[in-house]
């Protein structure tokens, strides 16, 4: 007796499988073709969508910054996400100088506990001393095989030199890891913001001036020559301009696994919201840039260019955003997990610019190969993991903060004419999304034991 049976589901498994049943047991797809075999619930699928579910592997609860935090816990983030067709969580990890790194990944899997699924981590690398060097292959051993690094926020004590990255690029590549970076060049980014407050212009329009275009083009050069001179699988974390698109792609064609990642407010927005009453609510790193720049990200989804989407989901309150009128005193990010499915259906699948089995890649097949999960997660198929989506194309309806259940009490996006809901998610067999009604629970997920990432040729 299987446990869940849907039936007559047009499957994207992620290639195109028609419309076939998909058979659920025990946490598992058992079985995937025209057979209907006895189910304790049978779901009519009608011939709508079954994607693999997605894997946010960009997001941060409880992230402290800027003196506040993110509002979502693991609970309420997953929770949410699960509602946006979210089956797989891979959160962040980030080491404190002086501490270890073991310690900080210890401290967040205690709080990951109340996750709703599936979950993970990178670790962030910030005290690249010896010791910490000599964390990574028990890191990986562990099944943590993705590490993060930034090239800005020395205020903070995240930033990392050239040197150290490189020094730690090693080691990780040494254990066939996978190296992620937040690419924007920290002394561009400090004379950039400095200038601006000499002269006064401090005010939300300025924002993007301080974080300039040529420091995220600069960033990403040099890491990608970095990684090239260490052998590092590498991944650029929520690229946001033409120019790293671009140079993503050049090392793609020469045959180095380099990854782009971007985010739904860089495929959506321009840097034009800085300017309205609400700017603040927008100010994120790296900033959202112009047309040309978002013309280019989503060229790159269309053509092929091996990119992965994430949300970058930091959840703040609108106090929280709007707490002064400085650029510099506002926390950067923008909530996310539970709206970029729908988007993504909405402005990707329904406005032509590509179809189902692309964004299965994007969301999930190639997300869990470059984070060492397929083909546990990412696929359906006999054996893999039972997380999938089922998706309903609809009337347009506009997105909404009020339907929305982040903590956070805004949505960038509000008032975006959607075309698709998701009707149910299905993470490892369990129902825990339905209609717009969590059926989850909270502790419902598990900690996950990761393999290592693909390289470029197996994605």
């Amino acid at each position: 007796m299987l446990d869940l049976l849907l039936k007559r589901a047009h499957v994207y498994a992620p290639e195109d499988l028609g419309v076939v049943n998909v058979g659920i047991a025990d946490g598992k797809i058992a079985c995937v073709g025209n057979e209907a075999p006895p189910a304790a619930r049978v779901v009519d699928c009608d011939g709508a969508p079954v994607l693999p579910g997605v894997i946010e592997t960009h997001a941060h609860m409880l992230l402290p910054f800027g003196g506040t935090h993110t509002m979502n816990d693991f609970y309420d983030g997953t929770m949410a996400g699960a509602l946006g067709g979210v089956t797989t969580l891979i959160d962040f990890a980030d080491q404190t100088h002086g501490g270890t790194v073991t310690e900080a990944l210890e401290a967040r899997l205690a709080l990951a506990t109340d996750c709703a699924v599936d979950y993970s981590f990178h670790c962030t690398l910030t005290d690249i001393t010896e010791d910490c060097l000599r964390e990574i292959p028990a890191l990986v051993a562990r099944g943590i095989t993705s590490f993060k690094f930034y090239t800005a926020y020395s205020a903070s004590g995240l930033y990392v030199p050239a040197d150290r990255m490189a020094e730690a690029f090693r080691h990780v590549a040494a254990c066939g890891a996978l190296a992620t970076v937040h690419c924007e060049t920290e002394e561009e980014v400090l004379a950039a913001t400095e200038q601006l407050i000499e002269a006064g212009k401090t005010q939300i329009r300025y924002f993007p001036l301080s974080r300039p275009d040529e420091s995220e083009e600069s960033a990403i050069a040099g890491v990608i020559a970095l990684a090239r001179e260490t052998g590092v699988k590498l991944l650029i974390r929520h690229v946001s301009s033409a120019a790293g698109v671009r140079l993503i792609a050049q090392a793609q064609a020469a045959g180095q696994t380099v990854i782009g990642e971007t985010c739904p407010h860089y495929l959506l927005l321009t840097r034009e919201v800085y300017g309205r009453e609400n700017g603040a609510d927008f100010i994120c790193n790296p900033p959202i840039r112009g047309e040309a720049d978002r013309d280019a990200l989503w060229g790159a989804l269309e053509s092929g260019v091996k990119f992965t989407i994430g949300t970058d989901d930091c959840a703040f309150y609108l106090a929280q955003k709007r707490v002064s009128d400085r650029f510099d005193q506002v926390p950067g990010g923008v909530p996310g997990i539970e709206t970029r499915m729908p988007i993504l259906l909405s402005m990707g699948v329904g406005r032509g610019r590509f179809g189902y089995e692309r964004l299965a890649h994007l969301t999930a097949t190639d997300v869990a190969k470059v984070y060492g999960l397929y083909p546990q997660k990412g696929r359906i198929a006999v054996g893999s993991d039972a997380d999938l989506i089922l998706v309903e194309p609809c009337e347009p309806y506009p997105l909404t903060i009020r339907d929305l259940h982040e903590k956070s009490d805004y949505t960038p996006f509000e008032g975006l004419p959607l075309t698709a809901r998701i009707r149910m998610t299905v993470a490892r067999g369990n129902v825990v999304a339905e209609n717009g009604a969590f059926t989850g629970r909270r502790g419902g997920g598990r900690l996950l034991q990761r393999g290592l990432p693909a390289s470029l040729g197996e994605l």
